[in-house]
């Protein structure tokens, strides 16, 4: 995933790319949102942007084996969690 293919979220982007340039970034980031407000695409560009082997001003390039891993979701760096919520008859 791109940054330039998520619509919106552009000062949530812009504070991503300089936490990068200023080397600022948290050892966990916590991407939060309701259904369509496009926080997993948001996280998935970012994780994609930190891995990237040869990242532009504001974007990762899309194309190095680190971005192609990145978008099949198979990077060996790139974990996701999940909340499992149990039914109350478990």
């Amino acid at each position: 995933m791109l940054f330039r293919d998520i619509a919106g979220q552009n000062i949530v982007k812009e504070q991503l790319l300089r936490s990068v340039k200023e080397g600022r970034i948290g050892h966990a980031q916590l991407f939060a949102g309701g259904e369509g407000s496009g926080s997993l695409l948001l996280a998935l560009a970012y994780a994609q942007y930190l891995n990237c082997l040869s990242p532009m001003a504001d974007d990762s390039c899309g194309v190095c084996s680190s971005c192609v891993k990145a978008a099949k979701l198979v990077h060996p760096d790139i974990h996701f969690v999940f909340p499992v919520i149990k039914k109350e008859n478990e």
